[in-house]
């Protein structure tokens, strides 16, 4: 795998600009959200053509929205920054059922089924919508061509509730360890959205390489161990209050043994008029207050500097693997998915972090 790439800048026709000389470049892969890329160019290179940068060598293309120009001591700079395609979902809205502008929604107010499932009817119905502004409409529309739904992933039923829609598939896919991409087809000119999952590369598999980091193995170095209960919760109070009637609903999930109950509260955002009986209203809140507890969570993040000459990034294992973690000095041994992977290159000198996040501990 090249550890240096080549990076192409193109126009907003995405036509080619110039082959980029950089001194500098960031390259941040992310798993449940858009990532993000930096390089710096000299001053000569810069073109205000510059819309979108493209390389071969990986799956992502960006798009700059920051241009930092830099002229100090003699030293002169432009700084390319921006993030990967993935975040132009969140130029669109999940809107909910009663806004009244916006044209041409589904008729459904929740909708259940595989995560992936899910995941395509939330692209399908919200990335090109119509909104009327006094006699006239205006059409926002996000051109891109879908990839095939394979309906992968565990039941979920989510809701139309004014998040981004971005933000929305990532959180449908991320109880089941999948999440998108926005690939693009630089020869049919094509941007392409796509629900996919990483390689389980654990020891408990015979299908695909085992992958394990340790710091006993020394195949990693400079370890950063972040275990965070602050934000805790195992239980949410939903209130509500629509048409007059005010509803409060407790929404407990699955506690660990003689773990005392933590509650956290939301008001709640879903409508009465939306709903064509009670109990789905109810249940639509208690789908709220459990989207809510998700981000509420126990987190232990790992994160460290691979080692060259171990694993070979990109061949051996990727974004969205599933891994094995071993930090004994810490008592961990863990499965964890692979949700982080940035490099960085500065003057031909190429390290890679890798950051896994909450991971499933394995037991004695």
């Amino acid at each position: 795998m090249k550890k240096g790439f080549n990076i192409i800048a193109l126009d907003e026709n995405y036509q080619i600009v110039a082959l980029l000389s950089y001194t500098n470049l960031q390259w941040n892969r992310k798993y449940y959200e858009p990532g993000s890329f930096s390089l710096e160019i000299p001053l000569e290179q810069y073109s205000s053509k510059y819309k979108y940068i493209y390389t071969k060598d990986r799956p992502e293309m960006g798009t700059i929205e920051q241009v930092n120009y830099i002229d100090q001591k003699g030293f002169r700079a432009v700084y390319l920054s921006g993030y990967f395609l993935e975040h132009e979902l969140n130029d669109h809205i999940v809107y909910r059922k009663s806004v009244s502008n916006i044209l041409g929604g589904p008729e459904w107010v929740t909708y259940k089924g595989n995560a992936e499932d899910v995941a395509f009817e939330l692209f399908n119905s919200f990335k090109d919508i119509t909104v009327k502004e006094g006699e006239n409409e205006i059409i926002a529309s996000l051109q891109i061509e879908s990839g095939e739904n394979l309906s992968r992933g565990k039941i979920s039923e989510q809701w139309r509730c004014g998040e981004y829609l971005g933000n929305k598939i990532y959180s449908t896919l991320k109880p089941s360890e999948m999440s998108y991409r926005v690939g693009y087809n630089f020869e049919d000119s094509k941007k392409i959205f796509s629900v996919w999952t990483g390689l389980d590369r654990t020891q408990d598999q015979t299908e695909n390489n085992p992958i394990t980091f340790s710091t006993r193995y020394g195949n990693i170095k400079n370890p950063n161990i972040l275990i965070d209960k602050v934000n805790y919760r195992n239980a949410c109070i939903v209130d509500n209050e629509s048409e007059n009637a005010i509803y409060s609903q407790a929404v407990i999930t699955e506690k660990e043994e003689n773990d005392p109950v933590k509650f956290c509260y939301l008001q709640s955002t879903v409508l009465y008029s939306d709903f064509s009986s009670e109990d789905k209203f109810i249940e639509a809140m208690r789908s709220e207050g459990r989207s809510e507890l998700n981000d509420c969570i126990k987190t232990v993040n790992v994160e460290f500097d691979a080692m060259e000459g171990s694993y070979e990034y990109m061949e051996d294992f990727d974004i969205g693997d599933k891994c094995n973690v071993e930090i004994p000095e810490m008592e961990i041994s863990a499965n964890a998915v692979l949700i982080g992977c940035y490099e960085v290159i500065k003057k031909g000198i190429w390290s890679l972090t890798l950051e896994f996040g909450t991971p499933v501990m394995k037991r004695g």
